[in-house]
């Protein structure tokens, strides 16, 4: 009986040493093809994302009240950044940096305009 009882278990750990095996061996192979995978899937994440050198203008239909920023003097045929509305007018701005300083004093740059 003793000896039937410890060939059973020795039956029961190499079974379990081969489901635990197998176990590792397909955990292995999951990780290594979800590695090969995940560039592509961050690859195409990032073709829906805005980029900052993206060239469209934003604002392209947009009229403006000064033909130029008037923080910096920079046309806005240039490109705009970021936009202000004062006192029912659209102003156009080179950087958000730009819109800060027009901002602060919007009648000053309107006076050197």
């Amino acid at each position: 009986m003793a000896y039937t009882y410890c060939l059973f278990l020795r039956f029961k750990l190499l079974y379990m040493k081969k489901i635990i095996g197998i176990i590792l061996i397909a955990a292995a192979i999951s990780c290594n093809n979800q590695s090969k995978t995940e560039p592509a899937a961050a690859d195409k994440k990032m073709d829906n994302m805005p980029s900052k050198t993206d060239t469209t203008n934003k604002f392209a239909g947009l009229t403006f009240d000064s033909p130029k920023d008037l923080s910096c003097g920079m046309p806005v045929t240039a490109g705009v950044e970021d936009t202000a509305h004062y006192k029912g007018k659209v102003y156009g701005f080179c950087s958000a940096e730009c819109k800060a300083d027009f901002m602060k004093d919007p009648e000053a740059h309107l006076a050197a305009k």
